[in-house]
């Protein structure tokens, strides 16, 4: 059975990453990012091959745009074990995370 994992990118820099998050997102199972601007993305080596949502934004409603990433993420994770990762921390003003974590149990996926 395909997993999902998500993570939180932090505030800032990789170097404050934890471990088992630089671990998950250095491990070659696919990334879908929620949105490539975060300086963390261009300090990780393989960063290049991450996907990102950031194509989602233009000129939708926010509800749009997050329920095209919930609906994305949930495909990918499907397929191939995927990790989700967003700004700062998933938990935290993370309206995609909650969504994706409920379906993701509805759909009898691995979180």
């Amino acid at each position: 059975m395909p997993r999902l994992h998500v993570v939180g990118l932090g505030p800032g820099r990789a170097s404050l990453l934890t471990g088992e998050t630089r671990a998950l997102l250095e491990s070659g199972s696919r990334v879908i990012l929620r949105t490539r601007h975060h300086p963390t993305i261009a300090e990780l080596p393989g960063s290049a091959a991450f996907q990102d949502c950031d194509d989602l934004y233009g000129g939708r409603s926010f509800d749009d745009v997050y329920a095209a990433i919930v609906a994305r993420v949930l495909a990918s994770a499907h397929e191939v074990e995927t990790i989700y990762a967003v700004p700062g921390s998933p938990l935290v003003a993370e309206r995609t995370v909650r969504a994706i974590l409920d379906r993701a149990r509805d759909e009898g996926l691995g979180v």
